[in-house]
């Protein structure tokens, strides 16, 4: 199983955090659950850190059977799409976003 993780490290200022975190929790990820291959999208809200941890807002995970697969879907027109939908809200986030892409390899536990 390859994930794509799409990582927001920074802030929103209060007054945006509720209609920033909405437009992410419905539109952007409607928008992801349009990918080619695609076997789920999932958001993921900072409930806690470290007090050393860098800022890591929210996380995007994009699950793929393979490598290919996750290429295919990146090239494909639903891209844009999805850039569209993020470049609405994302003037509001203050900080970088970056892609980890991993590779699932051992499972324990009752989902495993």
């Amino acid at each position: 199983m390859i994930v794509r993780t799409a990582i927001l490290e920074g802030t929103v200022a209060p007054a945006d955090k509720a209609d920033f975190d909405l437009h992410m929790r419905t539109t952007v990820v409607s928008a992801l659950g349009r990918y080619p291959g695609l076997i789920k999208a999932v958001l993921r809200e900072t409930a806690e850190a470290d007090a050393d941890a860098p800022a890591m807002y929210m996380a995007f995970d994009l699950y793929f059977h393979s490598l290919a697969d996750m290429h295919t879907a990146l090239a494909s027109p639903v891209r844009q799409a999805v850039r569209s939908e993020l470049a609405q809200i994302m003037p509001r986030f203050q900080g970088r976003v970056f892609h980890v892409v991993f590779e699932e390899t051992a499972h324990t536990g009752a989902s495993a």
